[in-house]
């Protein structure tokens, strides 16, 4: 029970049960005064070898419904639908199938809002990932389901990643990555002509880490990337055919220092000792400008606006289209406390 100026006086119930092991589940019921009754059924299931999943239903006639982005009623008749499924095929070998729908783009928000703080714009999509010791191969297929949601739309996207790998006896190391896919991208109730086109990317690292005077760790670096544009379809702007190739070179340069306080102890916070490990490093990005500049691209992965610092490095730095000439030296410092726990550090 609980009181909230959106919903007035209100009370949240639920009714769990078992069926078996493999079978689980819960009846929502739940009414604010102001919005009225909403109801559904969550169930969750192991089919042992099959996989296992999730599936959820809500429903709820909502009695004083807000409005949208667009400053349009929203409908009354509310509900979301949430369904999930995991399988191991094989060893090394998983599936993933998750279809989410909803009536409008606030239902979460305003019946559920752990979970909207969690995930603001939930996506429908199929992954199946192959792993192997050195290597991945994935392969995702994201329609947009819910047409409120801007979505780029991979149908479907498959890439295989090379992990970084020593080659051979070989002091060098390599890593890289290669994907392929046909890219629509769909935006959020229309407000802009969607425009699609297939794209093919391959990029390719050599790296050569050393180690100086025992302490000092340098890792130079050398890459490029090849990328393949189809000539774009929709009735957004038209793109034309690109070929782009890329270049990246760099290095970064990191040492760690220590110390041991031999006599912190507390029982409080379990700490028995404590060694502070300080890791300054510098790492130096040099990207000349591309052939074909991004503007001259349709942008499918581009880089989006964030709080935290973006990566400067490739592969790390995955805005494929966004790639522009770039000459940045960035400094950081890392600082670990580690202590003694059952004769392990920590």
């Amino acid at each position: 029970p609980g009181y909230r100026s959106l919903y007035g006086p209100f009370l949240q119930s639920s009714y769990h049960w078992h069926a078996n092991t493999n079978l689980s589940g819960a009846i929502n019921m739940d009414y604010r005064q102001k919005r009225g009754v909403g109801t559904g059924p969550d169930f969750t299931y192991d089919a042992g070898q099959w996989g296992e999943g999730m599936f959820r239903y809500y429903y709820l006639h909502d009695e004083e419904p807000r409005t949208n982005s667009l400053a349009q009623a929203m409908p009354t008749d509310r509900h979301r639908f949430s369904f999930s499924h995991r399988a191991t095929l094989r060893t090394n070998l998983t599936a993933t199938a998750v279809v989410r729908r909803q009536t409008d783009e606030f239902v979460i928000r305003d019946f559920f809002e752990t979970e909207y703080r969690e995930n603001i714009q939930p996506s429908t999509f199929l992954e199946v990932n192959q792993l192997w010791q050195n290597f991945s191969l994935n392969l995702l297929a994201q329609p947009q389901i819910n047409d409120f949601f801007e979505t780029l739309e991979r149908l479907p996207d498959v890439k295989l990643t090379a992990a970084r790998q020593q080659l051979g006896n070989l002091p060098l190391f390599y890593e890289g990555e290669n994907s392929a896919g046909y890219y629509r991208h769909q935006f959020a109730n229309n407000a802009a002509s969607e425009f699609a086109a297939w794209r093919a990317d391959s990029y390719h690292q050599l790296l050569l880490p050393r180690t100086y005077f025992g302490w000092l760790n340098v890792t130079p670096r050398a890459g490029g990337r090849f990328t393949h544009y189809g000539e774009s379809e929709g009735r957004g702007i038209a793109f034309t055919e690109h070929n782009r190739g890329v270049f990246n070179t760099g290095a970064e340069a990191s040492f760690k220092a220590s110390r041991v306080w031999a006599g912190a102890r507390s029982k409080f916070w379990d700490v028995n000792e404590l060694r502070h490990i300080v890791q300054p490093s510098v790492n130096y990005v040099y990207v000349p400008e591309p052939q074909v500049l991004p503007r001259q691209l349709p942008q499918f992965d581009s880089e989006f606006s964030s709080f935290r610092l973006l990566p400067i490095e490739f592969p790390d730095y995955n805005a494929i289209d966004a790639i522009d000439s770039q000459n940045v030296l960035r400094f950081s410092l890392n600082n670990k406390l580690q202590t003694k726990r059952e004769d392990l550090s920590e």
